[in-house]
């Protein structure tokens, strides 16, 4: 099973600053292929409508890589702690992922080094490298490697940096021992459930997008209003959310991140009603180039101006 290259992958993933690691076996997910089949069709997707596509690929490894035996999966702290615990009047909060630069170029880097070292190694093989992209079920798979388990929020959950971890992963042909499947931990709590203002977790697990914060105000189209009901309770959000991750217990053991391009440093995790109406678009593009705001664009950052509380 490659055991001793499998520790020289670990170390070199070590080396580009990944917090964990794990390898996972490439067999379909039957089960959750019908449960988010089931979510589709009852509309939880909302506008998002590539999620309809390539079912049968986006629960099967094997459907994108031909050959493809193993899936690594990659995690890395991006915490930041809050220095403003309370949000100020008239002011917007921007969601923790997105304080430091746009992660998908920076784990995509890191994932091609890490690639590039397994054909090193084993020169015959295919990689493929995703962060976000296509239709990989990412998040089944991290559970599966070991990295980490899916929460109630849906979202991944570490013992040493909780939640706040972006994922990365690497489809191989090459054959690598399997990590066992991470337990589930959160037991009994329910507090992302609770403490979700809009109620958008229907239940353990199952997230409707339709009523997400981080939905209304990241994927939808900047001329779509945003509903009354979500603006009254989205606590001043005008990007991304957090909450159900600011309430997570598990989130008490979340450490500084110690990659540079994540750190705040001087960049802006929250902005004024003022500052966003007076912005130019060349000043939006300027300021936000490199960070993930960047995609709403600076007609989608002013409508969701409204969900800040005055």
């Amino acid at each position: 099973m490659n055991n001793a290259s499998k520790s020289k992958i670990i170390s070199f993933s070590r080396t580009l600053g990944f917090s964990k690691i794990g390898f996972a076996s490439t067999e379909p997910f039957i089960e959750e292929k019908d449960v988010f089949r089931k979510w589709v069709s009852e509309g939880r997707h909302g506008s998002m409508k590539y999620l309809e596509r390539n079912l049968d690929e986006r629960f099967d490894p094997n459907k994108i890589l031909e050959g493809c035996r193993t899936a690594i999966v990659l995690a890395i702290n991006y915490y930041n702690p809050d220095n403003n615990q309370s949000i100020p009047t008239n002011t917007g909060k921007i969601a923790r992922y997105a304080w430091g630069k746009d992660y998908h170029k920076i784990i995509k880097l890191k994932l091609i080094s890490l690639a590039e070292k397994i054909i090193e190694l084993f020169p015959e093989s295919t990689n493929l490298t995703f962060v976000d992209s296509g239709s990989l079920p990412e998040k089944l798979l991290a559970q599966r490697a070991g990295v980490g388990w899916q929460g109630k929020n849906s979202l991944i959950i570490t013992k040493e940096f909780g939640s706040y971890v972006f994922l990365g992963i690497i489809l191989t042909t090459v054959e690598l021992e399997p990590d066992e499947p991470h337990k589930d931990y959160c037991g009994d709590c329910t507090k992302c459930l609770v403490g979700c203002p809009t109620t958008a977790i229907i239940k353990p697990g199952l997230v409707d997008a339709t009523r997400c914060i981080s939905y209304w105000t990241i994927e939808t189209k900047s001329y779509i209003e945003i509903p009354l009901e979500i603006v009254n309770n989205s606590e001043s959000r005008v990007f991304g959310c957090d909450i159900c991750q600011e309430v997570c217990p598990w989130n008490r053991f979340a450490k500084p991140t110690n990659v540079t391009e994540f750190q705040v440093n001087e960049n802006k995790t929250e902005l004024t009603k003022d500052y966003i109406e007076n912005l130019t678009n060349e000043e939006f593009k300027n300021i936000f180039k490199d960070r993930s705001l960047k995609r709403i664009k600076l007609k989608g950052l002013k409508r969701n101006v409204c969900m800040i509380s005055e």
